[in-house]
């Protein structure tokens, strides 16, 4: 990631507030991390391994930002329970957490598909449960879930069969809360990204450059950019979307 400040017009009311990214260490949820803390967020960003986080402070500080990291595992409750502690009660939640696997139907075993599930779903229920109370109580919240371009449409995905499906699950999901919250002061959104030039993009993907109408991948930089208009205090009218950053790919 290059070093740069955000200049995200519109992406306003940010400072102070308080923000945790849950899946923060790496990709696109690096990205929003840090363009959050560039915006005035105090953020919080949560990953797995501490080898991530210490390169993700590396290219916040890089960024001329600093962001602080945790350890956590977004699938245990006890964990994202620690993680919101630390992270003061954020007003703002993003989950970018989420394994991504791909093969013949044949090849997905049931413990494949139970860790799929708790990766991509169990991940943001669980988050969503224990943030949104206390969102409640402050009358705001900015929740921010990330699925995958076409997951608003229910279609076919050979080889990522169970990945698509949960999130079409995601989604729903994330819609269903939205309308449970919105009369709370909470917006629950969804990015939907499509092929991304990340470090984790699986090879095959790499040169689908020409499968795309831009002609071209996109870059985390331009996810994030997306993602902090929908997480703006002034998006407060914006809730249950989808929002497709995909150089047009699948609609």
């Amino acid at each position: 990631m290059a070093t740069r400040k955000v200049t995200t017009p519109g992406a306003t009311g940010f400072t102070g507030r308080r923000a945790l990214v849950i899946g923060g260490s790496r990709g696109l949820g690096r990205a929003v991390a840090i363009d959050l803390a560039c915006a005035g967020a105090k953020v919080l960003a949560a990953g797995r391994t501490e080898a991530a986080l210490r390169e993700t402070r590396g290219v916040a500080a890089a960024c001329g930002v600093a962001i602080e990291t945790a350890r956590g595992d977004a699938r245990k409750r006890a964990s994202v329970r620690a993680l919101l502690r630390r992270a003061g009660g954020p007003d703002i939640l993003v989950v970018s957490a989420g394994d991504y696997w791909e093969g013949p139907l044949a090849r997905l075993s049931e413990r494949t598909w139970r860790e799929l599930v708790d990766s991509n779903v169990t991940s943001a229920l669980v988050a969503l449960q224990e943030a949104l109370p206390g969102m409640r109580r402050r009358r705001y919240g900015r929740v921010l879930l990330f699925g995958v371009a076409g997951s608003d449409t229910p279609r076919a995905a050979p080889r990522a069969h169970a990945y698509r499906a949960l999130k079409t699950a995601l989604l729903t999901l994330a819609r269903s809360v939205a309308v449970e919250e919105a009369e709370n002061g909470i917006t629950v959104n969804v990015i939907l990204p499509g092929v991304i030039r990340t470090p984790g993009l699986p090879r095959a993907w790499r040169d689908a450059g020409a499968r795309i109408p831009a002609r071209r991948l996109g870059t985390p930089h331009e996810v994030s950019r997306a993602a902090l208009f929908l997480l703006a205090e002034e998006s407060g009218y914006i809730t249950g979307s989808a929002l497709a950053v995909s150089g047009g790919f699948l609609l």
